[in-house]
């Protein structure tokens, strides 16, 4: 899949929030694992508060969203902790722009980029594999009885 060049990747800032929570609240897994709008708000703010969130624009519309850590996350490399892209602008590369964004901070400083995605998001977790990431573990019940969260892992190639 190539990335449509109108596109563009920026750093989020606060006046991005409202656009952030309005795809993550009608996005799985976010839907399916219950988030309410004040767990967006503090997800995202914490993200900013780290300096690790990005948006993606489509002709000055934001469409997507990355939120991700370099140092704390997990112990051996950086961590993709929320990704979403407005349903109306899927398969654009969105989703691909996002990640290679944070791919390329966090390779900077870390060997491994590690994410977890929800059992029953196969979109996410097909998506995941087509950009190299390999499942290596799965948490039972993590956060809704009844479901798993896969742990997949990246590695920086040399």
């Amino acid at each position: 899949m190539s990335i449509d060049p109108r596109i563009k990747i920026r750093k989020a800032s606060e006046n991005d929030i409202k656009d952030i929570c309005r795809i993550m609240l009608s996005t799985d897994p976010y839907v399916t694992l219950g988030y309410t709008e004040d767990m967006c708000v503090d997800t995202v703010l914490s993200g900013l508060e780290e300096g690790w969130t990005a948006v993606a624009e489509y002709e000055g519309e934001v469409v997507g969203f990355i939120i991700f850590r370099v140092f704390d996350g997990f112990p051996l490399g950086g961590y993709i902790r929320a990704l979403a892209v407005d349903r109306r602008f899927r398969g654009k590369g969105v989703g691909k722009a996002l990640m290679r964004y944070a791919e390329e901070i966090i390779f900077r400083y870390r060997r491994n980029v590690f994410l977890l995605v929800s059992s029953f998001n196969y979109d996410a977790i097909r998506f995941y594999r087509s950009l190299g990431y390999e499942f290596v573990g799965e948490i039972k019940d993590a956060i809704v009885e009844g479901f798993s969260e896969y742990i997949f892992r990246k590695k920086r190639s040399f």
